[in-house]
């Protein structure tokens, strides 16, 4: 019996897909099926090569945009598009999201822009980056819904200072993404970015601005134990009612609207991320997605598992299992998606929005990103303690980028 074997993380709810209907897979293949979940936290550092090589090789792996560009680089993935177009009627690669799969395109070579180049991993679900807030404990403090920046981050000095309560929820640790998400999104639409050329951006006037408005907001209303906000955990804390606001991942509303684990499900809204001084609205993007092992013998029978574990049926089955946020047109256009949808507010009309029209991968292609990225947030956590000043932070990390980005 032909063997497929797939690798993915933990606290996922597409990976418990796979998992919950696996022998679905095996009936209609007649392959077997060997599933292999490890922490989130290592799938994260992408300290996961030792599982991409060898004869107990993963034959189709779980990766995203920034952890797939090290992956190619280091010979672990295979190209799609020669499976795409043997690939079956059903399966349909043009219900997909355009941008999701221009995402997932790239050359290999850095700053080519992503969209160009070969098909490398297929996208499963996606998250960017909305505001979430709780109207009620908006409507306590007295402030509006913020448009702005400035408005997110005095909304939420307002917040903090009536009580107990604090006044953004915001992603802390030394893991590569607390850059990622809100920050990242909050840098972009002020007009920031991470490279210039090939020169690191991150110490321009306006990246250090931005930078000591995100700390200094941080140590007035954000998270009293910010250096240990993992992703999990405060998407669980914001839906207990800790925090009047969040921009981070629009898949969280899995968690917040859910009443087992969310003391506020059905009490949460939703809006666009806010804007920068200019008005313009950058919304990051992440995707995690299939990929093929270049190391696996068998593409044909890896490819029919991405087929099956990527297609109309299993995508739209399992958004009602928690994956979100959907990857093809049909499961945003399901009636049956729409009216589960519905109850959360604006939530579905501004997460079709950034994932059609506003969101896009914003950070610099280049292999060896999580790299750049660890050394940028180890900058944010230095000044965030004192242990630098933010200019002098930045500074210090750019120069070590540039160094990573020639070697």
């Amino acid at each position: 019996m032909k063997r497929v074997r797939f690798l993915g993380p933990d606290t996922d709810a597409y990976v418990a897909s796979v998992q919950r209907h696996a022998a679905e897979f095996e009936e209609r293949t007649g392959f077997a099926l060997d599933i292999r979940i490890v922490p989130s936290d290592l799938y994260f550092s992408n300290d996961i090569r030792h599982l991409l090589d060898g004869e107990d090789a993963a034959d189709v792996y779980m990766s995203g945009p920034v952890l797939m560009w090290d992956h190619l680089d280091a010979g672990f993935v295979r190209p799609l598009d020669d499976l795409v177009d043997r690939s079956s009627d059903d399966w349909d690669a043009g219900d997909f999201m355009p941008r999701l799969l221009d995402c997932n395109r790239w050359t290999g070579r850095f700053g080519d822009p992503l969209g160009a180049g070969p098909l490398l991993e297929v996208p499963v679900n996606c998250e960017s980056y909305n505001l979430a807030y709780a109207p009620r404990i908006l409507d306590d403090a007295g402030v509006d819904v913020p448009a702005t920046w400035d408005d997110y981050f005095d909304a939420a000095a307002r917040i903090a200072g009536r009580g107990d309560v604090r006044g953004f929820a915001q992603r802390g640790t030394d893991a590569w993404h607390t850059m990622y998400t809100g920050f990242a999104t909050q840098l972009w639409s002020c007009g920031g970015r991470d490279f210039d050329g090939r020169s690191c951006a991150i110490a321009s006037d306006v990246a250090v601005k931005v930078t000591t408005a995100f700390l200094d907001a941080l140590r007035a209303s954000g998270p009293s134990d910010w250096l240990e906000q993992r992703w999990y955990e405060l998407a669980l804390d914001f839906a207990q009612g800790r925090y009047g606001l969040i921009v981070d991942s629009d898949h969280y509303v899995a968690y917040f609207e859910d009443a087992g684990s969310s003391r506020l499900a059905g009490q949460i809204a939703y809006a666009p991320p806010p804007a920068g001084p200019d008005g313009e609205r950058r919304p990051n993007l992440w995707t995690w997605s299939l990929v093929v092992n270049a190391h696996t013998l068998d593409a044909e029978s890896a490819w029919r598992l991405v087929e099956w574990a990527s297609s109309k049926e299993f995508l739209l089955r399992s958004a009602f299992e928690g994956n979100m946020n959907p990857t093809r047109r049909s499961t945003w256009d399901d009636p049956g998606f729409q009216e589960l949808a519905r109850p959360w507010g604006a939530f579905y009309d501004v997460a079709r929005r950034l994932v059609e029209h506003d969101a896009f991968v914003l950070v610099t292609p280049t292999a060896g990103y999580l790299r750049v990225a660890l050394r940028w947030v180890r900058a944010l956590l230095d000044a965030y303690a004192g242990r630098a000043g933010v200019e002098d932070a930045l500074t210090a990390a750019a120069a070590d980028i540039d160094e990573l980005v020639r070697a």
